[in-house]
């Protein structure tokens, strides 16, 4: 019997020592990022029987179980994933807008209609080499700030082609650091062993990796652990993880103003791009932004320009430089005779292609040598004439792009419009993810997390069954030793 009582006060001596041993290990990692509370679970030790009675044994320890639950880390890794997208898309929204911002600068609205009224202002005085001059400065300025907002648009996608790059560097290495932890937690387990910690280590890696594109995650019926960006494929499966790679491609004729863009590819597959399926995180904000806002801003302000050098020119060519033009005996001009081009002269550089017109939009090379080559009249060796002048800045209100729709205003305006909508819902859409993500975290702390209070309590509990089991061997020991006496 001694035997028996010797033996339940050692099981009862180990199981408070594992579990100090455990209280101690969540208070040394209250503060780790991704830790798990672990707790040890106990049973009763195998019955026996004994004469008319059934003996316990003692106590057994079942397992060491860690605070987790999948529908709440499922929770949270989505949360995560539509913060990030959020929060990437008012980053990429916000840059975007500043270009187009015109309260302290001198944006494109304003010097398109500075542009018109010096022709007005020209119409008035026709005959005036100042007011040419005028116009021609804030043509240029005009081009000029064509050219701003198209190389202020290529910065805003070198910086996102620049980003997706390096996430693919980062997302190589956290599928690889989840590939070697599903390696060394199988070999763990099938041995026996608990690999809590391990677990709780992928568990912080997938954490990271939800921040790039949304996951699933899940066991095959070998019992690998998969983890799949939802729309494209698995990315990791057991101790193999299928690596990424970035790659400038030019993309479709009529999809694109042939801008390089940085795709992602497998690197098994690099005919490939997976790009167009990733959907959220901050690697799908970065694509949003780019293919859709941007290249649409581009394409708008192709339009714009190719519209204003198309509409500016065809009445421009239309009249007579501020030059002598000789005539016949009835008075006809003969504009071939003259000494220089006349008549016939662009004002804005032709031809212009409408792909990437903000980009090559310029003044004509007439207009750039000599401001006399601004044409305001419809009649030669008529300096009064200000009828071309006139019909020039009329088109500031006239309907002359989408199909006669809408005026260079309208469509300038309705783009700018359009991108802060789109930057003010974003960053509503951020605070709320904010606020949903904070939820999500503190419902995981409050089931995952260490309370040192209750801890604290928990030691001292361990503490004194450590000290009771004790004292039951030292009481069983000093039992065996009389009996033995008594025996000799």
């Amino acid at each position: 019997m001694g035997v028996d009582l010797l033996n339940i006060g050692k099981s009862g001596l180990f199981t408070a020592k594992k579990s100090m041993s455990t209280t101690s290990h969540n208070i040394a990692n209250a503060n780790t990022e991704g830790f798990s509370r672990q707790e040890v679970r106990t049973k009763t030790g195998i019955s026996l029987p004994e004469g008319n009675y059934v003996m316990g044994t003692g106590v057994e320890i079942q397992t060491i179980r860690r605070a987790h639950d999948e529908l709440v880390d499922k929770k949270l890794n989505n949360s995560i994933t539509n913060h990030e997208f959020n929060k990437e898309r008012t980053l990429q929204l916000t840059h975007i807008e500043e270009i187009f911002n015109e309260i302290n600068s001198e944006g494109m609205n304003k010097v398109l209609n500075r542009f018109f009224n010096s022709f007005r202002e020209l119409s008035n005085q026709p005959e005036n080499e100042t007011v040419r001059n005028v116009v021609k400065e804030n043509a240029k300025i005009v081009t000029g700030d064509f050219h701003r907002i198209q190389k202020s648009l290529d910065d805003v996608r070198g910086s996102i082609n620049k980003k997706i790059a390096l996430s693919v560097d980062e997302i190589n290495s956290l599928t690889q650091t989840i590939a070697t932890l599903n390696k060394e937690i199988n070999i763990e387990e099938v041995s026996g062993g608990m690999a809590n910690d391990l677990r709780d280590q992928r568990d912080n890696a997938l954490r990271t990796l939800t921040e790039f594109f949304p996951l699933t995650t899940y066991s095959d019926n070998q019992g690998q652990f998969v983890v799949s960006i939802e729309g494209v494929g698995s990315i990791v499966s057991g101790g193999l993880a299928q690596k990424l790679v970035a790659g400038e491609s030019v993309r479709s004729e009529e999809d694109s103003t042939d801008r390089g863009h940085m795709e992602v590819f497998f690197a098994a597959r690099p005919g490939v791009a997976i790009s167009d399926r990733v959907s959220g995180g901050t690697l799908g904000a970065q694509l949003k932004t780019r293919n859709i806002e941007i290249e649409d801003l581009e394409k708008q302000l192709d339009e714009l320009a190719h519209g204003l050098v198309l509409a500016t020119n065809a009445i421009h060519r239309k009249g007579f430089a501020n030059h002598p033009v000789p005539v016949d005996a009835q008075g006809n001009a003969l504009p071939h005779a003259a000494p220089q081009k006349v008549t016939g002269i662009n004002f804005f550089k032709e031809p212009l292609n409408l792909k990437r017109a903000a980009e090559y939009i310029r003044i004509s090379d007439e207009i750039e040598a000599d401001v006399n080559n601004i044409a305001t009249a419809i009649s030669p060796n008529s300096p009064g004439d200000n009828r071309v002048a006139l019909a020039v800045s009329k088109l500031q209100h006239e309907k002359v792009l989408g199909g006669g729709t809408t005026t260079f205003e309208e469509q300038f305006l309705k783009s700018v419009g359009n991108i802060g909508l789109q930057t003010g819902k974003s960053k509503i859409d951020e605070e709320q993810s904010a606020g949903i993500l904070a939820q999500a975290k503190s419902f995981k702390e409050r089931l995952s997390g260490v309370s040192l209070d209750e801890e604290a309590a928990n030691m001292i509990k361990y503490q004194n069954a450590y000290e009771a089991s004790a004292k039951v061997i030292k009481a069983s020991d000093e039992m065996f030793k009389a009996v033995l006496g008594l025996l000799g």
